[in-house]
């Protein structure tokens, strides 16, 4: 996968502290356990399906995707300051706005270290690169000549209800993906040697080896797969007004935000891991 260049930019501290404002003192938050966390991931995967489920049925005007998505990012940034005041970005919650500064990462020292199992706040965000992914890749799939909202006028087009389903479903995969933040901090504390070494080399392929899991990654396409399915049964057995490709283009689609969804939540633990001891 190719990704987006601002999604690799990690600002100097001092910048991120002016940023995202004076940090305070910040709660001390342990990370769970592997499994629990699959676990939580797994229940992000209906809602994930079904919004998108929902936005494949909309007619779109694909206007609203030209110039790197500029009026979409415009719809989000309205939406995220109001998001941002009142605390969904804040520290711990793992979303992180498209739009927005991002929180000040954390600085380990010899009277805060930040021991193993302990959420360490980095500067990554991966969000331009589902930015990239959602325009290039999904938009295309909401080819719907129907809606199932009925306007008297006949018309299908309804940009807000669009631009809104658009930004539910951004930030569900924004939160999805940044879930690799503890998935990584989970497994450094399961291997403090093995990742300190590869830390310190700022070894980036050799993190990669260590957090890669590909049979997880199998059982999660496969599962994902299998909820497209599900929900484009249950759409089409409610008598869903829906175009004759709307099954195949939701299982395409879905195949292809998960594969995209573990590439870049991986990037995001090797990003999170790399600076770690920071």
């Amino acid at each position: 996968m190719h990704f987006h260049p601002l999604s690799l930019v990690t600002l100097p501290i001092a910048i991120c502290a002016v940023l995202a404002g004076a940090t305070g003192t910040r709660p001390v938050l342990t990370v769970p356990g592997l499994v629990q966390i699959r676990d939580i991931l797994a229940q992000l995967e209906a809602p994930i399906v079904s919004t998108l489920t929902e936005r494949i049925n909309l007619a779109t005007n694909h206007s609203l995707y030209a110039n790197g998505g500029q009026e979409l990012l415009s719809f989000l940034k309205q939406r995220e300051v109001v998001s941002a005041a009142s605390g969904r970005y804040d520290y711990g919650k793992l979303e992180y706005p498209f739009t927005q500064p991002l929180i000040a990462p954390d600085i380990s020292t010899p009277s805060n270290p930040f021991p193993p199992g302990r959420f360490h706040q980095d500067s990554f965000s991966g969000n331009g690169n589902i930015t990239a992914f959602y325009i290039d890749t999904l938009v295309p799939f909401f080819s719907s000549p129907t809606s199932y909202y009925y306007h008297l006028d006949n018309s299908t087009i309804d940009d807000d209800a669009v631009l809104n389903l658009d930004a539910t479903l951004l930030a569900l995969l924004s939160h999805r993906a940044h879930i690799g933040k503890i998935v990584a901090e989970t497994k450094y504390e399961s291997n403090v040697t093995g990742f300190t070494t590869l830390i310190e080399a700022q070894d980036s392929a050799g993190t990669r080896v260590l957090v890669t899991n590909t049979t997880q990654e199998a059982g999660v396409s496969s599962q994902a797969f299998t909820a497209a399915a599900a929900f484009s049964d249950a759409w089409l057995d409610a008598g869903a007004l829906v175009s004759n490709d709307f099954a195949s283009n939701l299982q395409n689609a879905t195949a292809k935000l998960f594969r995209e969804l573990i590439d870049i939540t991986t990037e995001i633990e090797i990003q999170y891991l790399l600076q770690r001891l920071n």
